[in-house]
Order: structure tokens, then sequence, then C-alpha cells
């Protein structure tokens, strides 16, 4: 039977982006490959040039009455979905997760007793998502981002793999720079796909301390939500620094390898970023992610001194500012960051998938 491969996705940018970098890794192979994936998630999709269905689907958040209509998107988003499998019939089928793949593997697992297909997860996490956990018992095998064996029932210890996350092809031979202190001191800061006020907010109060104090010289790079953008050059117009502020920049990767120090949400696709690029960082885990999974993202880097954790809550400025200028021109510290970093493996994981997904 010809290889035919269905991946679900959707909701965040953290869900998304993997699916699509494994997606384009088996086009490249010539295997059909076709997503699945929701409103939210196909904006970030952009270049991915094979079919992609989009499909209803609902978090189920709010009050009694978008709840209800959350359940009318569920139950729409389910028959398009066993219409659109029905029709593909795919032989293999993986799911990224998020609430957004409910609907797809609900039908695939309707759809799996009238013809063969293969279930697979990816969980892009520290800790397993919620409909990662529902289909746990329907699937063929489970492939980790992080080492998080330990976390997960030991009935399933024979499914799991840890694979790292699928990663742009043509990013695989990264001649990351030394951290070291360059003519410029780069500082990246974004609130990852969905944007932060918070840290935007943080970081202009960030900037104008070390302005003040004069201590380093540094540029400032922010990806900024869109309706804070003109607040955001307002509040910092006095400031001598070199500040690019934009909602969205194309040219991630060439940022990422120019980029110092990193203030930041603590996704999954973030600190694999910051591992891939070797970047020290401030994380700031976003306190209303689902069983708090950025804060185990975040303790990943944490515990091994390439990251602190900073609390909403607090807002600790103090920290944040000593944390910057330990990493600022101090040899020794950044002799550390990088043998550190170069002792963490990046797997390869698109070949690593689909390896395991051949073998019988």
């Amino acid at each position: 039977m010809k290889e035919n491969f269905l991946l679900i996705t959707g909701g965040t940018g953290g869900h998304v982006i993997p699916a699509q970098n494994f997606a384009n890794y088996l086009s490249n192979k010539n295997i059909k490959c076709t997503i699945i994936t929701d409103t939210r998630g196909y904006k970030y999709i952009n270049n991915f040039k094979a079919k992609i269905y989009v499909v209803s689907s609902s978090n189920l958040n709010g009050k009694i009455i978008f709840k209800l209509f959350g359940i009318f998107q569920i139950f729409f988003g389910l028959i398009q979905s066993l219409v659109f499998i029905f029709y593909l019939k795919p032989s293999h089928v993986i799911s990224f997760g998020s609430y957004a793949s409910f609907p797809p593997m609900i039908s695939c697992v309707l759809l799996k007793s009238i013809y063969k297909v293969n279930l697979y997860i990816h969980e892009q996490n520290s800790i397993i998502g919620r409909t990662n956990k529902f289909f746990l018992n329907y699937i063929d095998k489970l492939f980790l981002n992080f080492e998080i064996k330990s976390l997960i029932n030991i009935k399933f210890k024979e499914k799991i793999f840890v694979v790292g996350s699928p990663e742009n092809s043509k990013l695989l031979n990264i001649n990351k720079k030394n951290i070291s202190l360059k003519k410029e001191f780069t500082i990246f800061i974004s609130g990852g796909s969905q944007g932060s006020e918070f840290i935007t907010k943080f970081t202009i109060n960030l900037i104008k301390i070390i302005e003040k104090e004069k201590i380093i010289k540094a540029k400032f790079i922010f990806q900024c939500p869109k309706h804070m953008i003109k607040k955001t050059l307002e509040e910092l117009k006095n400031i001598k620094s070199n500040v690019i502020v934009k909602e969205f920049f194309k040219n991630i990767d060439e940022i990422l390898i120019n980029t110092n120090l990193a203030i930041s949400r603590a996704g999954a696709g973030t600190i694999v970023d910051l591992i891939k690029f070797k970047i020290p960082s401030i994380l700031v885990p976003l306190p209303t992610s689902k069983d708090n999974h950025q804060f185990y993202n975040a303790s990943i880097l944490a515990r091994n001194k390439l990251a602190i954790i900073i609390s909403q809550k607090n807002e600790n400025l103090e920290d944040a500012k000593k944390n910057i200028y330990e990493i600022y021109g101090n040899s020794e510290k950044l002799k550390f960051i990088k043998q550190t970093f170069d002792k963490i493996k990046v797997k390869n994981s698109n070949s690593l998938i689909y390896k395991l997904i051949n073998e019988k």
C-alpha cells in the first residue's frame, strides 16, 4: 500500500509549526501528505504547498452560551473530519495535539474499525496535553519532544519514543556563532505566536532601567502584539539604544542566529529554538497555560542554568536586569552556557519519526 500521511494540528504555532515541518519533510520525499487544521491554526501555515483542510473546532472556554456554541462547533468539525478522512483514506495519521485535533482524531478512531490506519501522537510539551492523553489507548506510538516518560502511565511505555521536535530541514546545519559579546549585544523579545501584553510592558520597563544605568549597550528586537506597537514605540521614543518593533518577523531564524539573549514565553517551540540556536533566556511562563505546561517547559532550561524563570505575578525586573548584566561580557558565564548547550543533543526528528513509523 502506498504511503499516505495525514497530519492533524491546530490552535497555536507551537502545535502547527512542527506539523508543517514534518509535512514538508514528507513532501520532499515525494510522499503524499495532507494537513487538517482549524481556522486559528491555518494562519501559521505559510510554506506548505500540498492540500490543507480546515475543520471547525472549539476549546470550550467562556460562559455557558459559548460552551454550547463550542459543542456545536466540535460536532460540526467531527462531521467535516469524517468526510475528509474517509475520502483521503490515510495509511498513517499523526496528531500534534491541541483542542483542534479532537474532532479529527475521534473520526480516525471511528474509521479505524472500517479500514486499517496507523495512529500516532507527537507531544511537544514537557507535560502531556489533555487531548493527547485522551487518545493514548488508541494510538500505535507516542512521540515525545522532551524526556518525560516518567510522567506517563507505565502501561504505555512500549509505545513511547523520545524524538525531539520536527525541524525545518533548511536549518539542520545551523552554523551558530559562538555565544560571546559581539559589536552589538542583541536581545530578542517575543510573547510567542499569540503575542503577550505582559512581556511587552515588562520589557519596556526593563529597557528604561537598563538605559538609565548605562552599564551595557544593547540592541532590542521586539515581536510585539499589533495593537501595542504604536504605544511601545511611543514609550521608547527617547531611548538611545537601537529598538526594532514589529508584529511579525519573516526572517526569524536570521534574528535568532544573531541573538545573545531572549525574553519570552515558554511554549515548546520556543524552548526548541532556544536550544537549537543556543540562546540563554529570561522566561515568563504563561500562567494560564493548560496544566501549567509552560512552567515545566521553562524548567528544562532553568535547571541547567541556561535560563531564569520570572513569574508574571511578581514582575521581578531586578532579577531580569541582573541576569542580563551577568551574561553581558562575562567570559566565564558565556563559556559555561556554550558548553552546557553543546551537551544537549538535538535529534534529527523528521527522519527519526519516519523511521519509527516504518518499523514493524
